[in-house]
């Protein structure tokens, strides 16, 4: 299991006394007890002969000599200093020039380093020198390889670890390395990335370790989404409000409408503070506050038991979480290495700029044939890292994922269109009324009511789906006339009555046809979902016709008084 950390250096005299130590490392004794003193000390700490095998597990990148890393430090601040013409001036009776004074350095509480540590669990059995490896590994992709650095392996706790010390200034460019606020979690991603192909653990971090960023987070849009989920099943099949609030503890969902506004919290999640109701909807606050819960609840006149509603429930999550915008098979090359959570996938994101991406296992079907089927959300959020440096490394939607790893192995996607996910959610739910033998409804009416516009908006998109087919067809066209004629004006000309703001430079043929075919299965799978479900409801209809007869031939045998 790797865990990661990160200090800044503000001050030169927190890096002194590093060359007297390490060239007589048995005479100091350095204590980890205050954060302050550890720091003062810092090179002399890591290079500990005690701690790293007697210097064998010290090594450094873009210095001459690691256990002289501090005076090359300096040097490299005070080289900048002087070519960038800051702080030198010149002594009139040697005329020669003076450096700027360490003191001239710290002005402005400069950061003049980094201090990283990684630290791996016992558990991992990774040898000190690969610990070693990973970690040089890490901080050279993380840097790029700009920024001197010097690592040093520490074996003299049960915990093998890491500390990195790398220089603020570029070694090429004299600029200071831009420690952001998301540059923790790209260092962790890295080490993550690296220390898991090697076979170590990776661990979720603990909330209380970054307990400000935590609670930001989780009163985001995560948790608002699934208590604004739950909140809807609930409405829809409850009764009362003491019915709603029973419910309400089955779902793990904890309500509170002691106050004005309403308040929510996920018991079997993380969160840590309540969600206001009035938080959940933008266009109408007193939507999810108790009087308009108790008027909306006023509507239902079906009583379900709690053990239906919560296994209804965990069936609509089950099937959300499974459910899918793009699947596209991929050929082993494109895994890079697998770990317990998930796979990391080799990716080339334009030219020169190859890196790796972090996919969940939940997202991933291994196939007999030994390719691999992967499932994606158009919104999901990967990011990827850049194998050799930080700067160059991005977030990618899942449209974009889906786009690069198509490019490079020429599979063909499938697209799911979004009505299909609405039309097999009313049709969940009006299959979960039927068995339960609701009939009649206003729940019921008004779910066929969103089947029947579901079904209107899937024969529009596949009107659409046609229109995209012949306008692609045409721009393909044109660009297969451009590579096989090359009358580069007037392609474009033609090119403008189809796209108007489009240039060829946009498009490849290949790119084109890929698309097409890409939009064909969409809407074959499109239109075999409409038929499937049109045969569905039909038979519905038709158990709801039979029970609706033998109900009337009931009334009707029944003596009259």
């Amino acid at each position: 299991m790797v865990y990661t950390k990160h200090f800044v250096i503000h001050t030169f005299d927190k890096l002194n006394n590093a060359c007297g130590y390490i060239e007589n490392a048995e005479k100091t004794i350095v204590t980890n007890e205050d954060t302050q003193d550890h720091l003062a000390h810092l090179f002399q700490y890591i290079a500990n002969d005690e701690k790293t095998n007697m210097k064998q597990l010290v090594s450094g990148h873009g210095i001459i000599d690691p256990t002289n890393a501090y005076e090359e430090f300096k040097f490299t601040k005070l080289r900048t200093a002087f070519q960038q013409k800051k702080g030198y001036t010149l002594d009139l009776k040697t005329n020669k020039l003076v450096p700027p004074s360490l003191t001239e350095l710290e002005r402005k509480n400069t950061v003049l380093a980094h201090h990283l540590i990684q630290s791996f669990s016992p558990d991992d059995n990774l040898s000190p020198e690969k610990i070693h490896e990973i970690g040089y590994n890490t901080v050279m992709e993380l840097t790029g390889g700009e920024y001197e650095f010097v690592i040093a392996t520490h074996v003299d706790k049960e915990h093998i670890h890491n500390h990195i010390l790398f220089n603020s200034t570029n070694l090429k460019t004299g600029k200071a390395f831009r420690w952001q606020k998301g540059t923790k979690r790209v260092y962790e991603q890295i080490s993550d990335k690296i220390a898991a192909k090697e076979g170590a653990k990776i661990i979720e971090k603990s909330p209380r370790q970054t307990h400000t960023k935590y609670t930001k987070w989780q009163t985001e849009s995560l948790f608002k989404q699934k208590i604004k989920s739950r909140i809807d099943f609930l409405l829809e099949h409850s009764s009362s409000i003491d019915d709603f609030l029973h419910k309400a503890s089955a779902l793990n969902l904890s309500v509170d409408f002691s106050k004005k506004w309403s308040t929510y919290k996920l018991l079997d999640e993380p969160q840590l503070r309540n969600t206001r109701g009035r938080s959940l909807s933008k266009k109408n606050p007193d939507r999810y506050n108790y009087e308009a819960i108790v008027e909306r609840l006023k509507e239902n006149t079906t009583i379900f038991s709690i053990e239906d509603v919560v296994t209804r429930y965990e069936e609509v999550e089950t099937k959300n979480e499974n459910d899918f915008d793009y699947q596209l098979t991929i050929e082993p090359w494109q895994i890079s290495h697998k770990t317990e959570r998930g796979y990391y996938l080799n990716i080339d994101y334009g030219f020169g700029n190859h890196g790796k991406l972090f996919i969940g296992g939940y997202k991933v079907d291994p196939l007999e044939d030994g390719n691999f089927n992967i499932y994606v959300k158009r919104n999901d959020y990967f990011y990827f890292m850049n194998d050799k440096s930080s700067s160059d490394s991005k977030y990618l939607t899942g449209t974009s994922l889906i786009r690069q790893l198509r490019l490079y192995n020429g599979t063909t996607p499938l697209k799911k269109e979004p009505v299909m996910r609405t039309i097999d959610q009313l049709v969940d739910a009006i299959n979960f009324l039927a068995e339960h033998k609701i009939e009649g409804t206003r729940q019921l009416n008004t779910l066929e009511e969103k089947l029947i516009a579901a079904f209107s908006e899937a024969e529009e998109t596949l009107d659409h789906l046609d229109e995209k087919i012949i306008e692609l067809n045409n721009l393909g066209k044109l660009l297969l006339e451009k590579e096989t004629q090359g009358d580069t004006e007037e392609i474009q000309k033609q090119l403008h009555e189809i796209l108007t703001d489009a240039t060829l430079s946009e498009f490849t043929f290949e790119d084109v046809q890929g698309e097409i075919e890409s939009i064909t299965l969409s809407q074959s799978l499109l239109e075999s979902k409409l038929e499937n479900t049109r045969n569905e409801i039909d038979k519905l209809h038709e158990i709801q016709a039979i029970q609706s007869q033998k109900e009337e031939q009931e009334k009707n045998l029944k003596p009259k008084i």
